[in-house]
C-alpha cells in the first residue's frame, strides 16, 4: 500500500532513500534546512571558483558491484558521467623522500623496496596483505543477502592478517617498520583516524579501480540526484528545518516546520545525527543503545572531522604531484599538534576547477571531538582570529614547500568543525563517524527507533566509519525495510 513519507534531510541518505522508495509507488517528501541539497556531500561557487567540499575519492566507481547499481539507480554516475582514476591515491613527500601509493601494487612495491631495501620483508607483507583485501572488498561489494554476507564474515574471521589489522592503529603497525619515510606514509597515508583494517580496505580498492572520482565532484554529482527525485514525483523543501513531532501513542502523526508547514505522514525517515533528533525533536525521551555505547567510546573511537583552506594558484603546478602530504614542523590546529599538511591539487578535473590559468587547491588536515570543543569553548571574534591563523600557517606552508609559488596564491575560502556543525547538525562537525580503531568500534544501528513504531533512522551515524558510502548502503537497507 503507498505511503506518505517525510525524509527529513536532504543529502546523500535522504535522496537515495527518496528515490528508492518513489520507485516503490510510495509518495515520498524532503525537507532539507540549507538552500540545496547534499548535506555534507556539498560543492560550492566562492569567490568565481568550484571547490568541492567532499570527495576526495567515491566508492563503487567500478560496474559490477551492488554499490555501483545504486549509485547508478540515482543517476550518481551514468554513462556520460567520466570517471576520473588518478594514478596514486596519494603521494607522502618526507623530507624530500616521496612515498607514492599507487594504483599498480607491483610497481609501488618494488619503489618501496628501492627507497627502504631494509624493509623489504615487511614492504612485501604489507602489499601481500592488500591482495588479501583486494579479494575480500570484491566479495564484499557482491554481498546482497543475509546468507553472502555471513559467508563473508566467515572468509574474514579465517584470514589472521584481516583480524589482526582490526585491531592494529596506523601508528602500531607502522613501527614495524625501519626507514622513517615509509612509517610516516603508513601512519599518515589515510585521512582521518582509522585503523589498518581501514587503510587496507580503501588502499585494495582503489588498486582494483572502486574509489576513484565522478568528473564535476560532489556538486553536479548531487544535482544528478535532485534531478532524478524530482523526475519521479517527489517533492522537495528547502530553507526549511523540522522543529517538532506531535506523537499519539507510539506514532508520529505530524512533523512540523520552520515555516508552519505540518505534515501527516505514515512514515518519517531521519538521516539527520541522530542524536540531534533525540534530543531536539523527541525531548530525550528515547535513545538508541548502540550510539550510547559509541559516545562513551570517542577517546579511543574519534570521529573524524577537518580543517581545510582552498586556495587558487596560478600558472602552472605540476611540482605537486597529484595529492600529497608533506611533513611539516608541528603546528597548532585547534586543540592538536599536527606535524602533516595535505595539499590536494585539482588539475585532474580541469573543466570545474581550473579557471583564468588559476587552479583550486586544497589544504587540510584532520580534526576531531577535542578540536571541535576548544573551537566552540571561543567567542565568536577570538574564533575568527584563531581560524584566520590557521589559514595563514597553511598557506605560509605551502609557498615555504614551493617556493616558486610565491605571489601566485590567492585564498578562496577555509571550513572546520564549526561550520560543518552549522551546516548539517552533525556532531563535533564531524565529517564522518566514529572511527574504527577495533573490533569493538563495529555497530550497526540503522532502523526503527525503539518505542516509536514509524520513525527510521539512516545515515552516516547508524555504522563505524560514516561516510558517503555508509550514508547511500544504510538509506538502502531502510529503503527496503518499508513496504
Amino acid at each position: 500500500m503507498s505511503k506518505d513519507v517525510i525524509v527529513i534531510g536532504g543529502g546523500i541518505s535522504g535522496l537515495n532513500a527518496g528515490i528508492e522508495l518513489l520507485q516503490k509507488g510510495h509518495r515520498v517528501t524532503i525537507i532539507e534546512k540549507n538552500d540545496n541539497v547534499g548535506g555534507l556531500c556539498s560543492g560550492y561557487d566562492v569567490n568565481g571558483f568550484y571547490i568541492d567540499a567532499c570527495i576526495h575519492w567515491l566508492m563503487g566507481t567500478q560496474k559490477d558491484n551492488q554499490i555501483y547499481e545504486i549509485w547508478k539507480n540515482i543517476d550518481a554516475f551514468n554513462d556520460e558521467v567520466k570517471i576520473i582514476r588518478l594514478e596514486n591515491f596519494v603521494t607522502i613527500d618526507y623530507q624530500g623522500t616521496k612515498i607514492r601509493i599507487g594504483r599498480d601494487l607491483e610497481k609501488t612495491r618494488l619503489e618501496w623496496i628501492t627507497i627502504a631495501p631494509e624493509d623489504k620483508r615487511n614492504i612485501n607483507k604489507f602489499f601481500s596483505i592488500v591482495k588479501v583485501f583486494e579479494k575480500l572488498m570484491k566479495y564484499a561489494l557482491k554481498c546482497k543477502t543475509q546468507k553472502s554476507f555471513m559467508d563473508l564474515l566467515k572468509i574474514i574471521f579465517k584470514s589472521p592478517s584481516i583480524i589482526k589489522s582490526m585491531t592494529m592503529s596506523r601508528e602500531e603497525y607502522a613501527k614495524r617498520f625501519k626507514n622513517p619515510a615509509i612509517r610516516f606514509a603508513i601512519t599518515n597515508m589515510m585521512t582521518g583516524y582509522n585503523n589498518m583494517f581501514f587503510l587496507f580496505d580503501v588502499y585494495s580498492l582503489f588498486s582494483q579501480g572502486n574509489a576513484d572520482i565522478p568528473s564535476g565532484g560532489a556538486k553536479y554529482m548531487i544535482e544528478r540526484i535532485k534531478n532524478r527525485f524530482l523526475s519521479l514525483g517527489g517533492k522537495l523543501y528547502l530553507n526549511e528545518e523540522v522543529i517538532g513531532f506531535e506523537k499519539e501513542k507510539n506514532a508520529i502523526f505530524a512533523v512540523k516546520t520552520s515555516k508552519n508547514h505540518t505534515f501527516y505522514p505514515d512514515v518519517v525517515i531521519s538521516t539527520s545525527d541522530p542524536r540531534y533528533i533525540l534530543k531536539n525533536l523527541l525531548n530525550n525521551e528515547y535513545k538508541i543503545n548502540k550510539l550510547v555505547k559509541a559516545d562513551k567510546r570517542i577517546n579511543k573511537n574519534p570521529i573524524s572531522s577537518c580543517f581545510d583552506v582552498y586556495v587558487t594558484i596560478e600558472g602552472d603546478i605540476s611540482q605537486i604531484d597529484g595529492p600529497t602530504l608533506i611533513n611539516i614542523d608541528p603546528v597548532q590546529v585547534g586543540a592538536n599538534l599536527v606535524d602533516y599538511l595535505l595539499i590536494r591539487p585539482y588539475n585532474f578535473d580541469p573543466d570545474y576547477f581550473v579557471k583564468d590559468n588559476k587552479t583550486v587547491v586544497s589544504l587540510f588536515v584532520n580534526q576531531n571531538h577535542l578540536d571541535y570543543h576548544y573551537y566552540k569553548s571561543l567567542d565568536k571574534k577570538t574564533l575568527e582570529v584563531v581560524e584566520q591563523n590557521i589559514v595563514d600557517e597553511f598557506i605560509k606552508t605551502l609557498i615555504n614547500k614551493y617556493p616558486e609559488f610565491k605571489g601566485r596564491v590567492n585564498y578562496i575560502t577555509h571550513f572546520g568543525p564549526i561550520e560543518l556543525e552549522k551546516r548539517t547538525n552533525t556532531s563535533y562537525g564531524a565529517l564522518q563517524a566514529y572511527s574504527l580503531t577495533d573490533i569493538k568500534s563495529f555497530y550497526f544501528a540503522e532502523g526503527k527507533v525503539k518505542g516509536i513504531k514509524n520513525l527510521y533512522c539512516c545515515g552516516q551515524w547508524t555504522r563505524c566509519i560514516g561516510g558517503t558510502p555508509t550514508a547511500l548502503l544504510s538509506s538502502h537497507s531502510v529503503a527496503k525495510r518499508i513496504k
